[in-house]
């Protein structure tokens, strides 16, 4: 079964290091190595420690859901599909420049603002298109998660990436920015080339891109209603043909009243149960021909979206919802008061917070806990912006109550099985970390050989 191939790998992984914790001691490196001892992990030192996941990097939970909730809304709205498919037509011909300008741009933004995983908002959308466009899976994580790491390895002023570099290395904010800048275009270069080189070689798409994506819009002629008045003039037609068969039959009695009483007993008998079968073929002629076309109306629907082609879809509200949930959450990641030292962001919040109606600071009541742009994290503003741009979204495009929830239901569903494996990534984070047993491998690796080795280098 291919279904949890990815579930099956991360949990052979959080197998492998514990394994490791039983095999290797823990070292620590201060100036010089220090090897301890062995400190085995056992089963519910793994539960604990996933405990410890959660409680260091809940974030996860929150971004990996409410943008699980947006998409699953978003599936609701056929003008998602109809956006898609006309971003599909008008690069047709141009996937590569469309794939190179999508990893420029998320490697930039994370490279600028320091938006590392706040960045998986726009991952599904990219994703969507670039499987319809033909490619595989390994194409769209290649596109979204290789631009991050990029984005994320040649870091100019995310802060939040930088502030680790310059507390080991001794840099400061903008120094060495010729560096960064280099190390930044070498390594999207880089990963540009692998995978457009591999797209070329693998644009057959032999992935089920219908559970990542959504349906289709039929933009049909013939609707409902049309439909049924077809189904009329047929037992109208039905209803003439058994009227002409009684009159025929009443005929016939008319042409034997000379004979016998009991002939005419017989033949009133026979006049009703020829009409009697007459009317039932043709109840169930109809009943056949409307059961036929009630399947192939539904095997239709379970392919489809069945729109009313007076129905004008519009996907500018769409497209501005999410334009503009990218635009803030690249402006409100970005320190701008640590780096350029504008305030305007902070004194616009103070003043909104300020605001009285009859001596009552409405807004601030409102508002609640927030935080200026520059200021906003993971963990509270922009999960609430995401959940905020998706009730918004529904109340635009007019859905009910049920179809909300049951697309946010649906979002939360898909989005579940790649939260579990993110946390398990994490969960190994905290093993080694809590457990360092990967010095050994580090000394043992680079003690194989005495001179320069580019090969074990870029392992360790």
């Amino acid at each position: 079964m291919k279904k949890h191939n990815i579930l099956k790998i991360v949990l052979l992984t959080v197998l492998v290091t514990t394994l490791c914790t039983w095999i290797f001691p823990s070292a620590s490196f201060q100036s010089q190595l220090s090897i301890g001892d062995r400190a085995q992990l056992g089963i519910f030192d793994l539960y604990s420690y996933f405990i410890e996941v959660i409680r260091y990097f809940p974030y996860v939970i929150f971004m990996v859901l409410t943008t699980g909730m947006f998409y699953g809304v978003a599936y609701q709205i056929p003008a998602y599909r109809v956006l898609l498919d006309k971003l599909v037509k008008l690069f047709s011909g141009k996937e590569s420049i469309f794939l190179a300008v999508i990893m420029i741009l998320i490697a930039a933004i994370v490279s600028v603002t320091g938006l590392s995983f706040g960045i998986i908002f726009v991952f599904p959308f990219i994703i969507s298109i670039i499987l319809l466009m033909g490619y595989n899976k390994l194409v769209a994580a290649g596109v979204t998660v290789g631009s991050t790491i990029v984005g994320i390895l040649g870091t100019t002023l995310g802060s939040s990436t930088t502030s680790y570099i310059n507390l080991v290395l001794g840099t400061t904010l903008k120094g060495e920015m010729m560096a960064k800048v280099i190390l930044l275009v070498i390594a999207l270069v880089l990963l540009i080339y692998n995978v457009l080189s591999y797209a070329k070689k693998t644009r057959s798409n032999t992935d089920k891109v219908l559970e990542l994506v959504p349906m289709a819009v039929n933009f049909e002629k013939k609707n409902i209603s049309a439909e049924k008045k077809d189904v009329e003039k047929e037992e109208k037609d039905t209803k003439k043909k058994t009227s002409s068969n009684k009159k025929t039959s009443v005929k016939k009695s008319d042409s034997s009243k000379t004979a016998t009483s009991e002939k005419k007993s017989t033949s009133k008998n026979t006049t009703k149960k020829s009409t009697k079968s007459v009317s039932t073929k043709s109840t169930k002629t109809t009943t056949k021909k409307t059961s036929t076309k009630t399947r192939a109306n539904d095997s239709k629907t379970e392919s489809k979206i069945i729109v009313k082609p007076k129905k004008n879809i519009k996907i500018w509200p769409f497209v501005l919802v999410f334009d503009l949930v990218v635009v803030i959450l690249a402006i409100s990641s970005f320190d701008w008061s640590g780096i350029f030292n504008i305030n305007i962001f902070s004194q616009t919040l103070n003043a909104i917070q300020e605001f009285e109606i009859g001596g009552f600071h409405i807004f601030e009541k409102l508002l609640g806990q927030v935080n200026a742009f520059g200021e906003w994290t993971v963990y509270f503003e922009i999960p609430t912006l995401i959940i905020l741009a998706t009730c918004f979204l529904g109340f635009i495009y007019g859905l009910k109550l049920d179809e909300f929830l049951d697309g946010v239901v649906v979002g939360i569903k898909k989005a579940f099985q790649p939260m579990v494996c993110m946390l398990l990534l994490y969960l190994v984070l905290v093993i080694a970390t809590y457990n360092p047993f990967q010095l050994n491998i580090t000394k043992f690796l680079m003690d194989i050989t005495k001179d320069f080795n580019v090969l074990i280098m870029s392992i360790v």
